[in-house]
């Protein structure tokens, strides 16, 4: 079924919001992916830039399919967990996670490029993904992120995820989502699946 609208620069926007996703709750990610491809199905020009995951992901492939600009911001852990999961994620969430100096430099390069991207005004969607969890582990600051926000292009929409936006973060933002836990398989011990989780 074809389409009813055509992709085009029509569809740029002259003012970009911003988005935080935040909360404990699962599907932050994925609800900024819905936005990246909708934004990408109006020929918007999109980058996505993803911090302290692997690139085990399988929605990184598909996007990039798609035309979208994607960086990943840590190796996060060489080790793997049950079905291949990347098992930093999960010592990130339990509280073990310790940066070396490889993932510092690697949030670094990513967080610049994601300056960049917002900043260009080539950019009409920008997402930082598990940017509050590079965040919490004293990987940016919240100055750094505030200080994004301040120098993005006025046309460029930008989506933050992650657990932990702080209170001046969500000022700053249009749009502020709180995704909540009620109930997780992960409390029962089912780990993240490939293809669903990640």
């Amino acid at each position: 079924m074809e389409p009813s609208f055509r992709k085009s620069s029509e569809h740029r926007r002259k003012t970009g919001l911003v988005h935080v996703l935040s909360g404990d709750g699962n599907g932050k990610t994925t609800s900024a992916i819905g936005i990246v491809v909708r934004a990408s199905g109006r020929g918007m020009k999109v980058a996505f830039v993803q911090f302290l995951k692997n690139d085990v992901s399988s929605e990184l492939a598909p996007m990039q399919s798609m035309g979208v600009q994607v960086v990943g911001g840590a190796r996060y852990s060489d080790r793997r967990g049950r079905e291949g999961a990347p098992a930093g994620f999960m010592d990130f969430y339990g509280g073990s996670f310790k940066a070396d100096e490889r993932d510092r430099r690697l949030v670094a390069d990513a967080f610049g490029q994601a300056m960049a991207f917002a900043s260009s005004g080539e950019y009409d969607l920008v997402v930082l993904d598990e940017i509050f969890g590079a965040m919490r582990a004293g990987l940016v600051s919240e100055g750094d992120i505030l200080a994004m926000l301040r120098s993005k292009a006025t046309n460029c929409e930008v989506v933050l995820t992650g657990r932990g936006a702080t209170p001046a973060i969500e000022a700053a933002a249009d749009y502020v989502t709180h995704v909540q836990k009620i109930k997780h398989p992960f409390d029962t011990g089912v780990t993240s699946r490939s293809g669903i989780d990640y």
